[in-house]
Parts: structure tokens; C-alpha cells; sequence
């Protein structure tokens, strides 16, 4: 009987085919990875910071950032009475006049209209997280112009704020 001949009986076809698995994976992680790697003695990549009226940006000569974040400048109503909420994190709380309180929750900087507000208007928020880095800000606005504020920069912080109209 006549013995069939293997290609892998041969040690040269195993060693080209473990080289060609592991190029394959050298290219793959090249590839997904990026592809740059620093080159001894070479300096890092220049940084030019430039400001803008709304947000800083910064930008790194040679690579490409992966999301830019800018926030929208927010307008102060001209007209009306408002309830202007700062905090980066989540908040939480109650606003309005006398009989007539709404609850919210939210996160961000956000304008709050009081309609037909006459005696006393009042607005309590409440940090949602007990981070002490970034104050929530509570301030009543009348026609564009801040009347009254309150800051607190404490874990689970709380500002009140009372106005009369």
C-alpha cells in the first residue's frame, strides 16, 4: 500500500504557517491599534491651546481626537422671570410661587420659566452626587439680569434662593 503524502510532514510548511499567523496578528494590532509607535530620541507631538469665547480647546499636532465636546453658550431670557440651575452633574428640586411649587430633575444649565410670578419665588436644588469638585448654582433672573444666588460645592450640596417679585 502507498503512504499519502502530507504537506505538514514537512517542518518548512510549519514554520511558514505559524510566521504567516503571526504576521497576520502583527498587522491586525498595527492596524487597530493605531499604527504609531514613538521612535526613540524623537520629541512628543507640539500642543497649541487656543481660547475661544464659549470653551478652551486644545490640539495635538498629529493625532486625531476622537470626540470634541463643546458646549452651547447658554442666553439669558431678556424678558421674564427664570430660575437658572447650574451643576455638571445631576440635580434635583422644587421651584416656583407660594401654592404653585413644580419638582424637577435634570442635569446641566438649565433656565426654568415662572409664569405670571407675583409675591415670593422660591427654588431648591439638590446635588445628586456626593461629588465636592463642581458647585450647583441656583439664581432667580428677571428680565436678564440676576437678582439673587446661591452656591454650594459640599457632597449632596443643596442652594435655596428667594425672591419677592
Amino acid at each position: 500500500m502507498r503512504r499519502r503524502k502530507d504537506p505538514f510532514e514537512k517542518p518548512w510548511v510549519i514554520i511558514a504557517a505559524i510566521v504567516g499567523i503571526v504576521a497576520v496578528l502583527a498587522f491586525g494590532l498595527i492596524f487597530f491599534m493605531g499604527g504609531e509607535s514613538p521612535v526613540p530620541g524623537e520629541s512628543a507631538p507640539a500642543v497649541t491651546t487656543s481660547a475661544t469665547s464659549s470653551a478652551q480647546q486644545t490640539l495635538v499636532v498629529g493625532e486625531y481626537p476622537s470626540v470634541i465636546r463643546t458646549r452651547v453658550p447658554v442666553t439669558v431670557p431678556a424678558q421674564g422671570i427664570f430660575v437658572r440651575v447650574n451643576y455638571i452633574g445631576g440635580f434635583s428640586g422644587t421651584y416656583g410661587t407660594g401654592g404653585n411649587m413644580t419638582n424637577t430633575r435634570n442635569s446641566g444649565e438649565r433656565f426654568f420659566i415662572i409664569e405670571n410670578a407675583t409675591g415670593t419665588i422660591s427654588a431648591t436644588f439638590q446635588k445628586e452626587d456626593a461629588s465636592t469638585k463642581h458647585e450647583i448654582v441656583v439664581e432667580i433672573f428677571r428680565d436678564g439680569k440676576s437678582q439673587i444666588a446661591a452656591k454650594n460645592s459640599s457632597s449632596y450640596g443643596m442652594a435655596s434662593v428667594t425672591y419677592t417679585v
